[in-house]
């Protein structure tokens, strides 16, 4: 998952620190983050995320059962996440019932309570007990991999939904290489997935279930509302039109239905303008500002992962703060 970004990361991160002394960045260099690691926080952190999202939108706008199958499986029809493309999400009841899966549409409907891997597990089981007694956890067996076609050990990570007694799920396929990331560029990964995930997920209710555009703007900002990640909360998502007018923001709900077309950080960073440019002209991309972190409520250096919503001019953002 190395990216050409890391040469610009590891650079800034230098100049942040280049008044440190030795030790202190000894012990920077200490702290990384294996591919394992990444991978199996990468599917923790966004089935969170979108399992926050989901318990939102269940719980203040749609209330049928079967509704809520079928903004589930437009939501999860389009999601795919790894560079491989191999991650992706499924939803099944709490009695094993299959509610909405991508890669294996002729299961939806059927119940999997007794469904075995090559070596006799009841994995539905192990899910269903697990976000049950739990709430979430991970639980691994062994299941074809859509990309290769191969039966390969299987690490999941699924989240309760209580509204729907149901649960959201998505894994990492076998092992992946011993490649490490310094914690911001891990950090930087996390956020590229999970952004990518809500745009291509939201594109997908604009396109098969939300077609009205003042119900999709109430969508998009329930499904934003509560999301929180990292260990400090400080991840959460934005949301704009290509006119630079906030359609969504997960902590500055002031700021949702206002023009920041004119809006400068303190370095004189049209802000706005620069992210709707990449959105609009590249589809995705980074982008560097200053804005005021949530958590300690100072304005701090970002970067920012901006992704084009499939199918309408909006875009969704995350990024890392690196104060």
């Amino acid at each position: 998952m190395k990216r050409n970004f890391l040469l610009f990361l590891l650079s800034f991160i230098f100049m942040l620190h280049a008044c440190q002394d030795k030790e202190e960045i000894i012990i920077l260099e200490q702290d990384l983050v294996s591919q394992y690691e990444l991978d199996k926080a990468i599917i923790q952190v966004n089935t969170t995320n979108v399992a926050t999202g989901f318990e939102t939108v269940f719980t203040s706008m749609i209330t049928d059962s079967v509704e809520r199958a079928h903004f589930s499986q437009a939501f999860v029809n389009p999601v795919r996440f790894f560079e491989d493309q191999s991650g992706y999400f499924f939803l099944e009841s709490f009695d094993a019932w299959v509610i909405a899966h991508p890669t294996r549409p002729e299961i939806i409907g059927t119940w999997r309570w007794n469904a075995q891997d090559i070596h006799g597990k009841y994995f539905v089981r192990d899910i269903v007990n697990t976000v049950k007694y739990i709430g979430y956890g991970f639980v691994e067996y062994y299941y074809e991999n859509y990309e290769t076609g191969q039966t390969e050990r299987k690490l999941t990570f699924a989240k309760a939904l209580p509204s729907g007694e149901a649960f959201i799920a998505a894994g990492m396929y076998g092992d992946p290489p011993a490649y490490y990331y310094e914690p911001n560029e891990a950090n930087t990964e996390i956020v590229i997935q999970t952004t990518n995930t809500f745009a291509e997920g939201i594109g997908g209710v604009f396109e098969n279930y939300y077609t009205d555009s003042l119900t999709r703007v109430e969508f998009c900002r329930k499904m934003i509302d509560h999301v929180r990640f990292f260990d400090n909360q400080s991840g959460y998502f934005f949301m704009y039109d290509f006119d630079c007018v906030n359609v969504a923001h997960g902590t500055q709900k002031d700021l949702q239905g206002k023009d920041l077309y004119d809006y400068q950080d303190s370095r004189g960073n049209y802000v706005i303008r620069g992210l709707v440019e990449i959105a609009k002209n590249e589809g995705e991309g980074f982008y560097e500002y200053w804005w005021n972190n949530p958590v300690t409520g100072q304005e701090e250096p970002k970067i920012a992962w901006v992704k084009k919503v499939p199918g309408i001019d909006y875009f969704i953002g995350s990024g890392i703060y690196l104060q």
